[in-house]
């Protein structure tokens, strides 16, 4: 069984995002859209005796800390699956702080699994992280592919192929989270968000969405990630009569929803993003957002899923998930990478990279890496496709998944949330 290491594991935090046509729903809601050199010491030899190192650059700290543990569970819990199946490949990660963007934390991380000779880098968790260490990744020949970064500025990045996520861009999410305002009968919109890539892609895509189906956005606030008082911004949003309010942020959501309260707001109109969903929990007493709804992209984890993720972080001794939250995504990433590296015969950098693609699309369905390997084992030729835990992923020529599921989650009092659906998208 491959090695689990854990850098930094004692700083992890304890918890853990008017009419519309042509949308069916029909269990989940169906949207279509219009429209994403080798690493040294990399074993090359046959899919009999590959050993395959990952790292992982996911948030133990900072304003996304509340992803982490989800999506560290998802890589760990591939990783051991991997190796239970004794398929001629055995797997290891390292795992290492991303931080977030006001510290250094991920480019220091990227250089130690650099040196280290990984693979295959999962993560950031956010795109700003992952824009300040990934020409330092893709240009050592390392695949990166992130379970979570959602800025549409990925798609056409200079990666040299790189680069793949499984969650899909922000173009889905938008769209998506503008279709479920329209839908609930609300015009007069006011957003407030950050100012960095992800606020600033998924305002541009929200907005599209809404004005597409005849809502209007009243008013707009954009906001510094370094910001701690949201006072004026929000008493200026809600002097425009907005029927909804729109927050795309990360932890600063604690504080616009505290002062939010303080202005009487009604939180049945407020909506949020996978970036600021899950911060607020039961825990939290100083306000209560019973009736907001966060759309977060990827599917509501299934229950032997949610079981089997409970029953590794109790046996690694790590307090138990709260959220969910691209644990999915993060276990098809490392999955993906570990059969890409079978069906090219290496576990280097550039067959990671040539090879994803393909195990992706087409071919004989599977939905295990335990079925998928078998496949390649009865024919190393096999032409496979990987439909995983997080949907059915088939990345496009630029590394972006053509089709994913965004969830819609709404609170309750008490700040319990439940999974409401779950909409399925192509790009």
């Amino acid at each position: 069984m491959g090695a689990f290491s854990r850098a930094n594991s004692a700083t992890r935090p304890k918890s853990v995002k008017a009419a519309i046509s042509g949308i069916t729903l029909l269990g989940v809601s169906a949207l279509v859209l219009s429209g994403c050199a080798s690493t040294p010491d990399a074993d090359s030899g046959s899919a009999e005796d590959l050993t395959l190192k990952f790292g992982s650059i996911l948030p133990q700290t900072g304003s996304l800390a509340q992803l982490g543990p989800p999506e560290f569970a998802g890589v760990d819990l591939a990783i051991k699956e991997i190796n239970d199946a004794d398929a001629g490949i055995e797997v290891s990660v390292e795992h290492k702080d991303s931080g977030d963007t006001t510290t250094d934390i991920a480019t220091q991380s990227a250089t130690a699994l650099i040196a280290d000779n990984v693979s295959v880098i999962i993560g950031a968790a956010s795109s700003g992280v992952s824009k300040t260490f990934i020409d330092q990744v893709t240009q050592a020949g390392i695949v990166q592919i992130s379970p979570a970064n959602t800025s549409p500025d990925f798609t056409d990045y200079p990666d040299d192929g790189y680069y793949f996520r499984t969650a899909p861009s922000d173009v889905l999410q938008g769209k998506i989270l503008g279709n479920k305002i329209l839908e609930d009968g609300k015009t007069d919109v006011a957003v407030l968000y950050m100012n960095d890539a992800y606020g600033i892609g998924l305002y541009d895509n929200l907005k599209l969405s809404l004005e597409d189906g005849g809502a209007s956005i009243v008013g707009e606030q954009i906001f510094e990630p370094s910001a701690t008082d949201f006072t004026s911004a929000i008493q200026a949003l809600l002097a425009t009569s907005p029927d909804a309010l729109v927050v795309i942020s990360f932890n600063e959501i604690t504080t616009i929803a505290e002062q939010l309260a303080g202005q009487g707001f009604d939180f049945s109109t407020l909506y949020g993003t996978d970036g600021n969903y899950g911060i607020i929990g039961e825990a939290d007493t100083n306000v209560d957002i019973a009736g907001a709804q966060f759309t977060n992209p990827g599917v509501l984890a299934p229950e032997d899923f949610q079981t089997r993720l409970q029953d590794l972080v109790t046996e690694q001794g790590d307090p138990e998930l709260e959220v969910f939250s691209y644990a999915a995504e993060a276990y098809d990433a490392t999955v993906l990478s570990a059969l890409a590296a079978i069906a090219g015969g290496a576990t280097d950098g550039a067959t990671i990279r040539d090879n994803l693609k393909d195990v992706s699309e087409g071919g004989t369905e599977c939905t295990t890496f335990a079925d998928c390997a078998a496949l390649l084992a009865d024919d190393a030729s096999a032409d496979i496709d990987y439909n995983g835990v997080s949907g059915p992923i088939t990345f496009d020529d630029n590394g972006d998944p053509t089709e994913a599921y965004v969830s819609i989650f709404q609170y309750s009092t008490g700040n319990v949330s439940e999974g409401i659906d779950q909409v399925y998208g192509k790009l």
